[in-house]
């Protein structure tokens, strides 16, 4: 059974004892992301992410590799639009080492300058991999369209120029603004003693204090549009966004459902009709994403550039019969797919810890398996195409990468 205690800085650490297991995974999870930027740090949510790898004022980032991977431990971290997580995956008896590594790079970052020099450019061929993968950039390019000129569209890990304009000033800035105790979870899973834990986080962590305000964050407004980048390559990328809803809304779960039935799997309406009845794509699907404040309902189909247009036209004819008559066996499939995936993760220590912080961080207690099984099976068919509707009202944003007419794709959707 999963606890969770209160550090006496505000920190809550979550407990998570699972039998037969000889590993553990513990993280730490911050709220902060590369929404909390300014414009001039545009960036360093990710590029910090990286340093606190590169060092501390007891170990060089040798030896922090070393001291982890000595005992055959995993270590790593990854930075969103809202939160960062830093996580290590143990042997059972070598949970106080993990514990102890992570407190080390959170609490005492050196920001070594000769470190940082090399870390932003390795950031920047992150960038440059991210750019030559066209399923990632389509999906840069719609949040952009989706969201404009406010954070969260902007790329979480920055542009070269951006990268490099961050310094130690900056790093230690960020951090000090928004690593904060009331806005941290330590989570641990797998073969873990809970009253061991909290113990240990609190020797660990319990002194970590910041005076920083945070950032305040603006709600993002649904702006739509198009970006179009018509590079040479024999397969045109498209996205499509509409306005959803935020993971804190009522209908959260009803829009994941309506994406299933849309675009869930092989058996979905989008990968019926344009993979197996006209043979358009090898790729398609459609998807639900919830912030704190909005969220996005989208699909994306990668085919030829003549196949395009028609499968566009195809994603508004299904979403519009998904809103006028949804079949229940169609809509049963989509919950069962949406029930497994939950029950599936709870078998992984790591998928735990990212459960739990992310419930925290979100709704501000964690919720039970049964508690969200119910929420899924309580979902009415009225409630699908509520969601669609509200989607297919609203503006559509747009995103092609290859060749293609982006402007004929979001004329589907006037």
């Amino acid at each position: 059974m999963r606890r969770v205690h209160t550090l006496s800085n505000g920190i809550r650490v979550v407990a998570d004892p699972m039998l037969g297991l000889q590993t553990a995974a513990l993280g730490v999870w911050v709220r902060a992301g590369s929404i909390d930027e300014l414009d001039h740090e545009h960036g360093v949510a990710h590029l910090l992410e990286h340093m606190a790898f590169k060092g501390t004022k007891r170990r060089s980032a040798l030896e922090l590799a070393e001291a982890i991977e000595s005992v055959g431990g995993y270590l790593n971290a990854a930075t969103s639009h809202q939160r960062t997580g830093y996580y290590a995956r143990v042997m059972k008896d070598d949970l106080e080492l993990g514990a102890d590594i992570l407190s080390d790079i959170l609490r005492a970052p050196l920001f070594d300058e000769n470190e940082l020099t090399k870390e932003r450019e390795v950031v920047v061929q992150e960038i440059g991999e991210a750019i030559d993968t066209p399923d990632d950039i389509v999906f840069e390019l719609l949040t952009q369209s989706a969201w404009d000129t406010h954070p969260l569209g902007r790329s979480i890990l920055g542009t070269p120029d951006t990268v490099r304009a961050q310094t130690a000033q900056t790093l230690r800035g960020f951090m000090d603004r928004c690593y904060r105790p009331q806005d941290m979870i330590i989570a641990a899973a797998g073969a873990i003693d809970e009253d061991n834990l909290f113990a240990l986080a609190e020797k660990c962590f319990g002194d970590f204090a910041s005076k920083g305000e945070g950032t305040a964050r603006q709600k993002a407004a649904f702006r739509g549009g198009t970006r179009h980048d018509a590079r040479d390559i024999e397969q045109t990328h498209l996205a499509l966004a509409f306005p959803g809803v935020s993971s804190r809304d009522d209908d959260f779960f009803a829009t994941r459902l309506f994406a299933d039935v849309l675009g869930g799997g092989m058996s979905s309406r989008l990968f019926q009709k344009i993979r197996e009845e006209r043979g358009l794509a090898y790729s398609v699907y459609s998807f639900a994403d919830g912030f704190d404040q909005c969220g996005l309902l989208g699909a994306y189909v990668n085919a030829e550039e003549k196949h395009i247009v028609e499968a566009a036209e195809i994603i508004r004819r299904e979403m519009e019969a998904a809103c006028q008559k949804l079949d229940d066996n169609e809509v049963s499939r989509a919950r069962a797919l949406l029930r497994s995936s939950l029950m599936m993760g709870l078998e992984s220590p790591a998928a735990r810890i990212e459960s739990a912080s992310g419930q925290l961080l979100v709704y501000g207690a964690l919720m039970s398996p049964e508690e969200i099984l119910a929420k899924i099976d309580a979902v009415s068919l009225d409630d699908l195409k509520r969601c669609g509707e509200r989607a297919l009202s609203g503006k559509v944003a747009v995103s092609i990468v290859g060749p293609g007419d982006v402007e004929a794709v979001a004329s589907v959707f006037e």
